[in-house]
């Protein structure tokens, strides 16, 4: 299979460090095996935390449009469909106009991608609206599912190959700083990082605080990993909030008001 896809300089930056962590997990490995051996399954439902969906989403389709020469050419691949956004799933109206594009012929490359976020978060009648695609989808036209639960219709499910990454099998836990000279390091070292190498040091904490028993901190750090995505915090407003959370032993709800 290629290598990372050639994406612009700053999602690079955004994506960067989350990379390996998709390729080296079990799902990756199983989809990109049967897309080698010219296996293409028409609906993937990818569950994951969020902070691995945009890298799953880049690889897929680097990998599937990828076939016939064409490349990946960045964010506006014009055989790549975005169907609501990684904070907001689509409504009705959205899934029954732009699905349609699936039906076209694809203008680059072998196969047109319909990515559907937060597909866990889909209302009824927009997730009844994607049955009779699911289940008699165009010829060259697939759909990619992006849950964070596994909370989607099963009739839906039953038309998708599901795919599973629990963070706990690509991030091995890990202690939090235990004194000032840890804590100073890290500040030195997630100040001059990207965000989303800081939120995978932050998951890894929480696995850390849930086998500590630590499980309250443990949510809580999940909770604020999520969060920074969600809202797209800065990096050092995220590196404020987890110093406050694990180090000055602030609770979530302390300061959640402030972010809404």
């Amino acid at each position: 299979m290629p290598g990372h896809p050639v994406i612009p300089a700053q999602a690079e930056e955004n994506l960067n460090g989350v990379f390996d962590a998709v390729e080296s997990s079990r799902a990756w490995k199983e989809l990109s095996s049967a897309l080698g051996a010219g296996v293409v399954p028409q609906s993937v439902v990818f569950c994951s935390p969020l902070l691995f969906h945009d890298p799953f989403v880049h690889l897929y389709a680097h990998a599937l449009f990828s076939g016939n020469g064409s490349g990946w050419v960045g964010e506006n691949h014009p055989d790549l469909v975005r169907l609501g956004t990684p904070e907001a799933p689509p409504g009705i109206e959205a899934c029954r106009e732009q699905l349609v594009e699936l039906y076209s012929r694809p203008v680059a490359a072998n196969y047109r991608l319909a990515v559907i976020y937060c597909a866990d978060r889909l209302s009824p009648p927009a997730a009844n609206s994607l049955l009779k695609i699911a289940e008699e989808p165009p010829p060259q036209g697939r759909i990619l599912f992006l849950l964070e639960e596994e909370n989607l219709l099963p009739t839906l499910r039953s038309r998708s190959w599901i795919l599973r990454m629990p963070p706990e099998e690509v991030l091995a836990p890990e202690a939090p700083p235990k004194n000032d000279d840890e804590w100073v390091q890290w500040l030195s070292e997630a100040s001059s990082g990207k965000t989303e190498a800081l939120l995978l040091r932050a998951t890894a904490w929480a696995r850390w605080y849930a086998l500590s028993g630590q499980f309250r901190k443990a949510a809580d750090l999940d909770t604020l990993v999520v969060l920074v995505q969600k809202a797209k915090l800065s990096t050092s407003m995220a590196i404020d909030l987890i110093f406050l959370m694990t180090r000055e032993e602030s609770k979530f709800e302390d300061f959640l008001d402030s972010l809404r």
